[in-house]
């Protein structure tokens, strides 16, 4: 029998909100080129549907997590993210995904990268997209990585183990500023927003100067593309100011609107920036918390609590994110930033990915 097809070994995780396939970096193709056709492949892409892959015809439901161990000395595992694009055929590995980072710690205890400790083990990772550095700590009962628990976040059904992780090396993910502009708010088409980059490179606009309310559905904002298509031609001219040249195709900045909350301190809408985030992401959540916690951005109508430390509850169309922060001020301005929250994650199945060979010989 001809054996036409190749075959990769995956472990396939729900991580947060988000899920997708995660590989060992060895292996998967050291071409880049390659490398991206073979993630197409296995995910469906390009096709809305995405029927012959793994992808879930939702953005975060295509998305891939590349692990390998780490050559940085105190560093455990180096994690490279991976948007695949839907209906188009791009992989786009400058942004990063919190959602997805959340399984690195199990991943790699389940690959044997990081050896378990009894009770609870510690893994570092080095975010390879934004240089972030994160300590994960995993619940490992007689050295085994656990999934059952009672911690709960909005947008699962159901609850699992938790994951705490922190994150360190925030500021200037992808600009080397966290406010890339040099300014706090600035003005385009008529427009106000504050563009910040901290963990990720995102523009907050006031969901009023679009005419968005608190009651405006997930469903209904995704659905708005002229809402989507305006804040993107934004995005794209941002993009061209801040050294970030042509995003029309590229997944960063992403896009936010910001309002005031029913419950928590700030509501908030985080755009893919094609489509609405169904929850939140939270690479996105510290930026909204450096924007928040800085003085005179878009944030500040609707936020002005400006101690070093606090807890921020962030209200999103499936509920409430929580991010703590830790904030060193020189002059009232943010110097430093470390950002603390507590997710889960869940093995949903382990085995091997299969493609065309033919795939890769185009």
């Amino acid at each position: 029998m001809i054996n036409d097809q190749i075959k990769i070994p995956c472990l396939f995780f729900r991580g947060g909100t988000s899920r997708g396939p995660y590989f060992l970096k060895s292996d998967l193709p050291s071409n880049i080129n390659k490398r991206d056709k073979l993630l197409l492949a296995v995910m469906g892409s390009p096709d809305i549907r995405q029927i012959d892959g793994l992808g879930g015809a939702e953005p975060v439901k295509s998305k891939v997590a590349i692990i390998s161990k780490s050559k940085e000395k105190g560093i455990d595992v180096d994690y490279l993210f991976a948007q695949v694009k839907i209906d188009e055929p791009i992989v786009d590995t400058k942004p990063s995904c919190g959602n997805m980072l959340v399984a690195v710690g199990p991943y790699a205890i389940e690959k044997g990268l990081v050896k378990a400790k009894n009770r609870i083990t510690k893994v570092i990772i080095r975010d390879v997209n934004t240089g972030m550095k994160i300590e994960s700590i995993v619940r490992t009962p007689n050295k085994k990585v656990t999934y059952e628990g009672n911690h709960k976040i909005d947008g699962v059904p159901n609850s699992s183990s938790p994951i705490d992780l922190s994150f360190i090396d925030l500021i200037g993910s992808q600009t080397g500023k966290l406010f890339p502009t040099g300014k706090k708010i600035d003005i385009l088409d008529g427009v106000k927003f504050s563009f910040v980059d901290a963990a990720m490179p995102v523009i907050f606009f006031k969901a009023s100067d679009f005419g968005v309310l608190i009651n405006d559905s997930y469903s209904a904002l995704n659905a708005n593309k002229s809402l989507i298509n305006r804040m993107n031609e934004i995005r794209i001219k941002v993009g061209e100011k801040t050294g970030f040249k042509n995003v029309k195709k590229s997944v960063i900045p992403k896009i936010a609107l910001v309002l005031k909350a029913k419950n928590g301190d700030i509501a908030s809408r985080y755009f893919m920036p094609w489509n609405c985030h169904p929850t939140y992401a939270v690479t996105g959540s510290i930026a909204l918390a450096a924007a928040c916690k800085s003085e005179n951005t878009i944030c500040s109508e609707f936020y002005n609590d400006y101690s070093p430390k606090s807890e921020i509850a962030i209200e999103h169309p499936g509920g409430t994110l929580k991010i703590k922060v830790n904030v060193q001020y020189k002059n009232r301005e943010i110097v430093d930033l470390i950002a603390f929250t507590t997710r889960n994650a869940r093995l949903i199945m382990s085995g091997d990915v299969y493609i065309k060979k033919s795939i890769l010989k185009k």
